[in-house]
């Protein structure tokens, strides 16, 4: 079948050319050329235009000015130009006013009404198609009636209004019907509408209609184009085959009939049949020869579309590489197009895919790149899309407030717009997520119930189940049981309705998740239970595994634990598997609890011992170096792509003025009649006006774009310390919390359980053991928890400083003491020398912080047997304390690292861990009471801590 594509898409190519120079001229055809070209290959549908223009110049007449307004207005539309093209039509329309050519003028103005709605603007849209109407119904021309009502229905299609959508073409189709015109077009439109609200079995029965007109009038593109449709539903209807025989149909009659472009097309969905039930091998072999089938036709715009196709299944085959390949092909493809609007979409193709393979800062640099086109060129609705885009990838780092900033600033772009609901449905659950993020609760409900009366409105039963899952969640997470129970149940009864197979797999598991914190185990298994049966059917392993992780521990709770445990395991087995650390992480958290639950505590802590390791690993990938690197240069690689992205846009211009130019050159040097020249003066004239504004719209364009570029680099140079700052810190944090805090708490966890079960049957010696051992895990807790507690206030700037006048002495005195208890453990003792009373004017909790710390180390890196001295000293206006010991010394190469986030840390003597935040502590601390502090070391003789304080007057 491939060879025979090829074979008949080499005759077309033939066919195409051949047409393309013919000197018959046909000036519908030529048009209608243009119509297909101008989103697709804008350059082409300039050179018809061109051809339309040249015709019109040998034979000036009105019918060739019309036509060339027309297609002129199709073209500037297709780049996105739309003043330009509703100027075009305005003209166009004047010429057929001027003509009495009724027939003319309504083909303007649902020309006019299409650029309109294209742009946004409904409101107008409506009126102008109004004013056709008016005109149709004066002139008794049924078919231009049709075509209005079939408009007004799809600019309510664009608002989001499924009723008045459907009623419009419902009333366009019963006319159809009465006068028997348009007949297969209107019920093909009635059941696109119908499809695009997911009434599927109502877009099935219009679509059947249509394609018995159809083949009733022979009409092969109808034909086609309805069997092609009808596919596309039993996809969604998850019908393999009966999708895939309307597909092969349509195929077959598009071979008999040499109709390339739409074999093309439909290789494109066969594709995506495939995809929808995954087998993306298959969907990247009709999708090669669906690109190699458009590359041919040079349809550009539909190469990117089946180039973002092909990225994403790649993405599926875990070819990486190949994904982001396919995308770069369609991203400069987008840019020959010249069409910026394609290029943002695919920049955020690019995006998406980065997202998904984890590389937030490369997703971030690209909808960065897609938001600054969008600014200069889109529509508000496209500004907010890469406003959420960027949000999505700021909560996937963890920064909620960012994320908030830019989903609000979205919101905020939409408010009093007429747009699409879906995308205000997009905005406001992402919102939400935020919100829920955020754990504001109320906020994150507010959010998602705004997305519900959006979705009710339109009448998408597939979203309302969706939301009501999120809604239902949030009320769990804030303790509502009965609020969550009745809405997840409200959203299953819709699913059930609709057979959302994957959907209601996911609210059967938060019905299980309800009935699990709401006791009732019994109710909460069986729905556990219908969740895992319906992800199974979906060939989702890992929502069933979580399924029966979640059965089996309700089994540990009831206490029946062969049951528990065979659950457990296979959650367990299925993460191996499949390859997902989490599952299989969990699932020995799940075998802890059941282990401690039949008291078998050494089993216990196997199991739990296993679970840390797993959860360790997990978190040292999501943070590797690497990826942190990139995260701190992502703006610094922003700007030198924003700098490509201005020269690329400049060059683009310049090119276009001067083939416009040339253009005209080649037009006056052609004039023969006085009529033609006066034309040509004309057009001249506006021309060189045009191309005035151009000019002046292209400096205004490049001192905008060089100006903002100045305002993100300095915004840069603000921000890029604090990111990187911010960034350490966090894994900082996490690594202390995952490491250090986490293993006094799980000895402290063991021992105390030992203790605890077993004190009967321990000697007095092992109790005393297992006591102290206890003991300096606690200590090791609250010495952690102090630093954690003090630097997270540091870095809050809630410290705040309260500077009275201190005795050194008693401060010196009530340090030791808390440090005596550590040292006498070590046998080392603790000497100060303080010759007289000092006085000085500081912070006295800040100040005995840093001596605590400081003793706490010098012990820790001091053999048994050692000593710890403090001396304090008066030089000019200061106060020098310093703290000595007789330990183990710092090598030299480390010293400099001491002080610092990531810097230097080790063992003590007796193997104490530590995390070098003491230090920085110390530091931070010092500076803020107006100190210094200094360290000096020689290894194997000890190291001096040297804090250097300004003596204040009273």
């Amino acid at each position: 079948m491939h060879k025979a594509i090829i074979l008949i898409n080499i005759i077309a190519q033939m066919l195409f050319f051949k047409h393309l120079n013919a000197t018959d001229f046909n000036t519908d055809s030529i048009v209608n050329q243009v119509k297909i070209y101008s989103t697709e290959n804008p350059e082409l549908a300039a050179v018809y235009c061109h051809k339309i223009f040249t015709q019109f110049k040998n034979n000036p007449n009105d019918t060739l000015a019309f036509s060339y307004h027309i297609a002129m207005s199709d073209y500037k539309k297709g780049i996105g130009l739309t003043n330009d093209a509703l100027a075009h039509a305005d003209t166009a329309l004047n010429i057929a006013n001027s003509m009495q050519n009724y027939s003319w003028s309504i083909s303007a103005m649902l020309t006019k009404s299409s650029i309109l709605t294209t742009s946004g603007n409904y409101s107008e849209a409506f009126k102008v198609i109004e004013k056709a109407k008016t005109l149709s119904l004066r002139t008794k021309k049924p078919e231009n009636i049709i075509q209005c009502y079939l408009n007004y229905g799809d600019i309510y299609k664009e608002l989001g209004r499924s009723k008045e959508a459907i009623e419009k073409k419902n009333e366009a189709t019963a006319l159809a019907k009465k006068y028997n015109t348009k007949l297969a077009e209107s019920y093909k439109s009635l059941g696109s509408t119908q499809f695009y609200f997911g009434l599927y079995q109502d877009a099935l029965k219009s679509y059947y209609e249509g394609l018995i007109a159809a083949e009733h009038l022979l009409d092969t593109s109808q034909i086609i184009s309805i069997t092609k449709n009808i596919g596309l539903i039993y996809r969604e209807l998850g019908d393999f085959d009966k999708a895939l025989t309307q597909l092969n149909d349509a195929m077959l009659l598009a071979q008999k009939t040499n109709k390339i472009s739409e074999i093309a097309e439909i290789l494109n969905i066969i594709g995506g049949v495939y995809i929808k039930f995954s087998r993306p091998k298959q969907a990247l072999s009709y999708y090669n020869q669906s690109l190699a089938l458009r590359e041919k036709l040079n349809l550009k715009q539909s190469c990117i579309k089946t180039l973002s196709n092909l990225a994403r299944t790649y993405l599926k085959l875990r070819q990486n590489d190949d994904a982001i390949k396919a995308l770069q092909r369609a991203i400069n493809l987008s840019k020959e197009v010249g069409d910026p609007i394609t290029e943002a979409n695919t920049q955020t193709d690019m995006g998406n895919t980065f997202l998904q393979l984890g590389n937030y800062a490369q997703a971030l640099k690209q909808y960065l790149i897609a938001l600054k086109i969008r600014q200069s060129y889109g529509k508000a609705e496209d500004i907010a899309k890469s406003m959420i885009n960027i949000a999505l990838v700021y909560r996937n780092l963890g920064l909620t407030q960012n994320a908030l900033k830019y989903a609000l600033d979205a919101k905020k772009t939409l408010e009093n717009l007429e747009v699409k609901p879906d995308l205000k449905i997009y905005v406001f659950r992402n919102l939400g997520n935020i919100y829920l993020d955020k754990k504001d609760y109320a906020q994150a409900i507010a959010a998602y119930q705004k997305a519900l009366e959006l979705s009710e409105k339109k009448g998408d039963d597939i979203l309302l189940t969706s939301i009501l899952k999120n809604i239902a969640q949030a009320y769990l997470d804030w303790g509502n049981i009965r609020k969550a129970r009745n809405t997840a149940s409200q959203a299953a009864k819709i699913a059930i309705r609709n057979n959302q197979n994957q959907v209601l797999a996911d609210i059967y598991n938060t019905l299980g998740n309800v009935e699990k914190k709401a006791k009732n185990y019994d109710l909460a298994i069986r729905h556990f239970t219908n969740a895992a049966q319906k992800y199974k059917s979906s060939a989702n392993p890992t929502g069933e595994a979580l399924c029966y992780r979640k059965i089996g521990e309700i089994y540990t709770i009831k206490k029946d634990f062969e049951l528990a445990y065979n659950f457990i395991n296979t959650s367990i087995s299925t993460g191996w598997k499949i390859k997902n650390p989490y599952l299989v992480a969990y699932g020995f958290k799940s075998l802890y609890e059941l282990e401690y639950k039949k008291e078998n505590y050494k089993k216990a802590l196997e199991y739990y011992q296993k679970h840390i390791s797993i959860k360790d690993s997990i978190e040292n990938a999501k943070h590797n170096e690497s990826n942190l690197e990139a995260h701190i240069n992502l703006e610094l690689d922003k700007t030198k792509n924003e700098i490509k992205l201005i020269e690329a846009e400049v060059e683009s211009l310049r090119t276009k003025v001067q083939l416009d130019k040339e253009r005209i050159k080649k037009q006056k040097a052609q004039r023969n009649f006085l009529i033609t020249i006066v034309l040509l003066l004309l057009f001249i004239a506006a021309t060189t006006v045009f191309f005035y504004i151009q000019k002046k719209k292209l400096s205004q364009f490049q001192q905008e774009k060089y100006d903002e570029l100045a305002r993100i680099n300095n915004e840069l140079n603000r921000y890029r310390k604090e990111l990187e700052q911010t960034i350490k810190t966090k894994d900082k944090l996490f690594s202390i919390i995952a490491h250090d805090l986490r293993s006094p708490f799980t000895g402290l966890l063991g021992f105390s359980e030992i203790l605890s079960q077993k004190a009967d049957e321990l000697s007095i010696e092992e109790v005393k053991d297992y006591s102290h051992n206890i003991y300096l895990s606690a200590s090791n807790i609250l010495m952690l928890t102090e630093n954690l507690l003090h630097w997270a206030k540091s870095q809050s700037g809630r410290i705040k400083l309260a500077p009275t006048k201190i005795d050194i002495q008693n401060l010196i005195n009530d340090a030791i003491a808390v440090a005596s208890i550590a040292a006498k453990e070590k046998n080392i003792q603790i000497q100060h020398s303080i010759k007289e009373p000092y006085k000085l004017i500081a912070d006295y909790d800040t100040l005995l912080t840093v001596i605590r710390n400081l003793l706490s180390n010098a012990i820790k890196f001091t053999p048994s047997g050692g000593k710890v001295s403090v001396d304090v000293s008066k030089e000019m206006n200061s106060l020098k304390i310093k703290i000595s010991d007789t330990g183990v010394g710092i090598e030299p190469e480390n010293l400099s690292k001491l002080f610092k986030l990531d810097g230097y840390t080790t063992k003590g003597t007796n193997s104490e861990s530590g995390t070098g935040l003491g230090l920085i502590i110390c530091k931070e601390f010092t500076e803020a009471n107006g100190g210094k502090i200094e360290v000096a070391s020689t290894i194997g003789k000890g190291t001096t801590f040297t804090i250097t304080l300004t003596l204040k007057n009273d």
